[in-house]
């Protein structure tokens, strides 16, 4: 059973910042076109390094393989909710300037 009280408190926020659903909505969606780009690259990327690399070749493999697949199937807040473009500035209700 839901607390009526939490959901009237989403429910405001939902009413009060109509970006707060859309941003909400991206959590939980498909990884960006990008991300999975890069992931791609990484894994195209391990081969070569192993080849051409030695050693040193198969533990950079080794780390861009583990960070693509990081990319590929992490559901990262940061890049859901686009951290680089910064949040509009709201004034609170009853603070004044």
């Amino acid at each position: 059973m839901r607390d009526p009280a939490f959901e009237a408190i989403v429910a405001r926020l939902c009413a009060d910042d109509p970006e707060f659903t859309s941003r909400m909505k991206k959590l939980g969606g498909p990884p960006s076109k990008k991300r999975v780009g890069l992931a791609v690259l990484l894994w195209a990327l391990a081969p070569v390094c192993v080849v051409f690399g030695g050693w040193t070749g198969l533990l950079t493999a080794v780390i861009a393989v583990a960070y693509g697949s990081y990319l590929r199937w992490s559901g990262s807040m940061f890049a859901a909710a686009d951290f680089r473009r910064s949040l509009p500035r709201r004034r609170r209700p009853g603070a004044s300037l």
